[in-house]
């Protein structure tokens, strides 16, 4: 048998002069991001089974993000709120749903931005303004800025204090200046005409009204009885 076919080196190199292996050959070990398991096919997870295809957060802009939901959400209006958004019903059942999907992408967001390489680095600004845009949103259809600013400190220790300090900072804006809009109802009555409330003279109207009517119907009676 010929020996010299397994022969890997010669045997003149030494351990001290055997070539070393580049810095670059050495890759991180790839994890699970659910469970860490480093047992994955090119598929899913050989120990959680979950499938590694699944992108949490998508594409920038895309039908996943909050422009998508918004879009989809305002395909639902009747004809009358899409030219007129004061009109807009927000104890809606599709309002609700939207508002839970707003929650959840924000979650998402967050998230991923404490998963490291979750996340492009040349996508990450776009994404940090859409989670801005996520909290002006949540803020408008009433959520409660405690429930957000618990999420933000809630993964402090993933996402690091300078992110977690710069979305808390916003939040802190965002809240003065988005509210949850008022129904059109009260829109209208607190309207002002001439200096005036709408609510005012409506119930001046109305007031002046039932006046008017008790003293014609006074008036009938009375020339009922001088008539008889």
């Amino acid at each position: 048998m010929d020996y010299e076919l397994f022969e890997t080196f010669s045997p003149e190199i030494t351990p001290e002069s055997r070539p070393a292996i580049p810095t670059s050959a050495y890759k991180p070990v790839k994890r699970c991001p659910s469970c860490q398991s480093v047992y994955l096919t090119d598929a899913n997870c050989e120990a959680c089974g979950r499938s590694l295809l699944y992108h949490p957060v998508g594409e920038p802009f895309s039908g996943k993000s909050l422009y998508g939901f918004k879009e989809r959400y305002y395909a639902t209006f009747p004809v009358y709120a899409k030219y007129f958004p004061v009109f807009e019903e927000k104890n809606t059942a599709a309002t609700k749903t939207y508002t839970r999907m707003l929650m959840k992408r924000f979650d998402d967001l967050i998230t991923a931005f404490g998963i490291e390489n979750a996340i492009e680095a040349k996508n990450r600004r776009y994404f940090y303004v859409e989670m801005m845009e996520l909290i002006d949103e949540l803020l408008r259809y009433g959520t409660d800025p405690i429930i957000i600013q618990q999420k933000i400190e809630g993964k402090l220790l993933e996402t690091g204090p300078l992110l977690s300090q710069e979305l808390l900072l916003y939040l802190a804006e965002s809240k003065n200046e988005n509210k949850p809009a008022r129904p059109w109802q009260e829109q209208f009555m607190n309207h002002r005409l001439g200096g005036i409330r709408v609510e005012y003279i409506l119930k001046a109207v109305l007031i002046t009204a039932t006046v008017v009517a008790i003293a014609v119907n006074y008036y009938e009676i009375i020339s009922s009885q001088f008539g008889k």
